[in-house]
C-alpha cells in the first residue's frame, strides 16, 4: 500500500460504544468557531491613598478661629478643636446652666447655727427654699427665726458671707424638722395682713364639695363652711379675730400646710406658690 493510501486510510474512533470504530465515511467535520471570546477590559489601578496633610492651624490662625467660635463658615469644627473654642457664659455642651432659685432669694430666716461645722441652716421668705450658710467669722451664734440678709447686694450681708446652697427635709437634722414649724408659723404671724388678704379672706371653693380652707390640717367641711359664716361679707381683719370667732390657730394651720409641701413637692394645690412671695 502506497503512501498516499495509507494516509487515508487513518481511522478515527467513533462517538458510539467503546471498542467501535466508525469508517472514514463517518468522519464529521469539527464545528466552526462562532466568533472570538470578548476581552475583558483591563480595569484603571487604584491610587495610593495620599498621606493626610496636617491641617492644625498655626498660632495666628488658632487664635483666629477661637475668636470666631471654633467654627468654620460652613458650621463645621475647625483644627480639631471644640465647637466654640472655650466655655462661654457657663456652658458645657450647648446647654445652659440652670439658674439656683436662691440667687432670686433676699431674706431668710435662721433655723439652727452649727458653730462646729461653722454653718446655718435657714428658710428662705420668697418661696420657702431650705438653705445652707456660711456665715461670716467672729460673729455670735445666729438665734432661730432669726432674720438674715443673703441677697446679691454684698455690703448688706452682715452675718452671712455666702449663700452653700439649697437642702431638704431629708438631710437635715431633727432637731432643724422639729424647729421649722415654729420659723414658719412666726414669719405667718408677723406677715398676717398679707395672709389674711390673699387667703383667709379670698378663699373660695375649689370644687363643688371641697373648701380652699380644707387644705388645712384638721379643717373639714364643717369647720370650713364655719369659717366661711364668720369671714362674713366684711372678712377678718386679724389672726386674732380668725382665731377667736373659729376658735382656731390660723398661723399654725397655714405653717403645717407649708411643711406638708415642702416635704413633697408633688402636692397639689400649692399654697406656698399662690400665696408667696411676701407683698411689701
Amino acid at each position: 500500500m502506497s503512501g498516499v493510501r495509507r494516509d487515508r486510510n487513518i481511522k478515527i474512533p467513533s462517538r458510539g460504544n467503546k471498542g467501535e470504530r466508525s469508517s472514514g465515511s463517518e468522519h464529521r467535520p469539527s464545528r466552526p468557531a462562532e466568533g472570538r471570546a470578548t476581552v475583558p477590559k483591563a480595569q484603571p489601578k487604584k491610587a495610593a491613598p495620599q498621606p493626610r496633610k496636617n491641617t492644625t492651624p498655626g498660632d495666628g490662625e488658632r487664635k483666629q478661629n477661637n475668636r470666631q467660635g471654633g467654627q468654620r463658615s460652613g458650621g463645621q469644627r475647625s483644627g480639631g478643636q471644640r465647637q466654640g473654642g472655650q466655655r462661654q457664659g457657663g456652658q458645657r455642651g450647648g446647654r445652659p446652666q440652670q439658674k439656683s432659685p436662691l440667687m432670686e432669694e433676699s431674706w431668710a430666716r435662721v433655723i439652727d447655727h452649727d458653730t462646729a461645722e461653722n454653718v446655718v441652716v435657714a428658710i428662705s421668705e420668697g418661696q420657702m427654699l431650705l438653705c445652707r450658710l456660711e456665715p461670716k467669722g467672729g460673729i455670735e451664734t445666729l438665734l432661730t427665726t432669726s432674720r438674715v440678709y443673703i441677697g446679691n447686694d454684698a455690703s448688706k450681708r452682715v452675718n452671712i458671707e455666702r449663700v452653700l446652697g439649697m437642702t431638704n427635709l431629708g438631710r437635715v437634722a431633727n432637731h432643724v424638722k422639729s424647729d421649722l414649724p415654729l420659723v414658719i408659723q412666726i414669719f405667718i404671724e408677723e406677715n398676717e395682713k398679707h395672709f389674711i388678704d390673699t387667703f383667709f379672706n379670698r378663699a373660695g371653693n375649689m370644687s363643688l364639695k371641697q373648701h380652699a380652707f380644707e387644705l388645712l390640717a384638721g379643717v373639714g367641711n364643717k369647720k370650713a363652711m364655719q369659717m366661711v359664716d364668720a369671714r362674713g361679707s366684711s372678712g377678718f381683719e386679724s389672726l386674732a379675730a380668725l382665731n377667736e370667732s373659729c376658735n382656731i390657730d390660723a398661723a399654725d394651720l397655714l405653717a403645717k400646710r407649708f411643711l406638708v409641701e415642702l416635704d413633697d413637692r408633688n402636692i397639689q394645690p400649692r399654697l406656698i406658690d399662690l400665696l408667696l412671695p411676701v407683698k411689701a
